[in-house]
Parts: structure tokens; C-alpha cells; sequence
């Protein structure tokens, strides 16, 4: 097991502590995170992951509507929570680019996304 001290950044360390604040905030008498495994094959639950598009820039802890990609059938949209950083193009946009968004419960997240 290693000791070695972990640096952050001032960035990193903003971005933990709204994260943390966020978690704060919510309802005390929930029950913690679980890690146990999910029976999916009964269409009860699980994790569910798809690749999508977004354009324009997607702030830090805001809702950013997502369109599913090779999904034809409608709706094929969805809003998704970005909890990780700014992104935004050279110019301060983005076009259009490719994420990854992961649904748990009944709210999806993005997970990596590619500008």
C-alpha cells in the first residue's frame, strides 16, 4: 500500500468540493451507496451505457440534451448530467461532439466525452 502524498490542483480540488457539497445536500435518511451486483437479464435495473452527440459547450453540473447515436426510433434524446468539467472547443464552442453517457437509476451522466 502506498503513503505517498496526492496533490490536486486548485481546479481539481474546486471540482471534488462541489461534488461533495452536492452530496452534502442530499437526503440524510437515504441508505448509502451500494456495490453489490445487478441481476439486468430481468429488465429490473442495471446500468445501461450508450454513445451519443452533443453540440455547443456543456458547463460543469448542468443538464445537456444528448442524441443517441444508430437510435432511429424517437425519442432518441435524453438529458444528461455532466459532473466532470467545461467542455468547449477551440473558439469556446463545440460543434458537435461524440460522449458517453451511463443511465443509473432513472438519470443518465456523462461519462468521457470527445470534442
Amino acid at each position: 500500500m502506498s503513503t505517498a502524498r496526492v496533490d490536486f490542483t486548485r481546479g481539481a480540488a474546486e471540482r471534488i468540493a462541489r461534488v461533495v457539497r452536492l452530496v452534502e445536500q442530499g437526503d440524510r435518511g437515504q441508505s448509502g451507496p451500494t456495490w453489490d451486483n445487478v441481476d439486468s437479464s430481468s429488465g429490473s435495473g442495471g446500468k445501461v451505457f450508450r454513445i451519443c452527440t452533443f453540440t455547443g459547450s456543456w458547463n460543469i453540473d448542468t443538464l445537456k440534451t444528448v442524441t443517441f447515436r444508430n437510435v432511429t426510433t424517437t425519442p432518441n434524446t435524453v438529458a444528461a448530467v455532466n459532473l466532470f468539467a467545461t467542455l468547449t472547443g477551440p473558439s469556446g464552442t463545440v460543434s458537435t461532439a461524440v460522449c458517453a453517457i451511463a443511465k443509473e437509476g432513472s438519470a443518465w451522466y456523462l461519462i468521457q466525452a470527445r470534442c
